[in-house]
């Protein structure tokens, strides 16, 4: 009988498996959709418009960055609210995306990592530049993705020398 209920539950999950398989063109679809959501947040940020930024989020938001828990989605609201406010940075002059790498677990599943490059203005006037990288796990809500958890690292601006790794990135490796 055990292995009749093993046999019938392993044929289920098989099956419906099977039925949830994605098709090129549908996956293509959804990267496109997570690059779309995610470049329209970076345009949302040079903008400085915090309420567009927030939409960005799952209510159901995980923080980490810079090797540290941050917290939730109050702790991103709490963040850009500071950063996109009155008392905030005074003006974001760039936020630019690359490499942009997405896996699709399913038709409302991703996970999506990306690199970014910053700069902004501090009231003193000075330019600060930072780039570093964002991973996210993405989720599909009513028709839109967000952010479900999110992982940010910062770095100081490098230059090509100093990415000691990149000599073994898929770009630069002979053929």
């Amino acid at each position: 009988m055990k292995g009749f209920i093993f046999l019938a539950v392993f044929l289920m999950l098989g099956c419906s498996q099977q039925s949830k398989e994605l098709s090129i063109d549908e996956i293509e679809q959804i990267k496109n959709e997570i690059i779309t959501r995610s470049e329209k947040h970076a345009s949302d940020l040079e903008n400085m418009d915090y309420e567009s930024v927030m939409t960005f989020y799952s209510k159901d938001l995980i923080m980490f960055g810079d090797g540290y828990y941050w917290g939730d989605y109050l702790t991103a609201d709490g963040v850009w609210k500071d950063i996109l406010g009155e008392d905030g940075w005074e003006e974001m002059l760039k936020w630019d995306l690359q490499n942009h790498k997405i896996h699709v677990h399913s038709r409302d599943a991703a996970s999506y990592l990306v690199e970014f490059d910053h700069e902004h203005l501090v009231e003193n006037g000075d330019t600060i530049r930072s780039s570093g990288s964002f991973t996210y796990g993405m989720q599909k809500f009513d028709g839109e993705w967000k952010a479900v958890t999110a992982h940010v690292t910062h770095i100081p601006v490098r230059t090509d020398d100093e990415k000691w790794w990149s000599k073994y990135s898929p770009s630069n490796r002979s053929k």
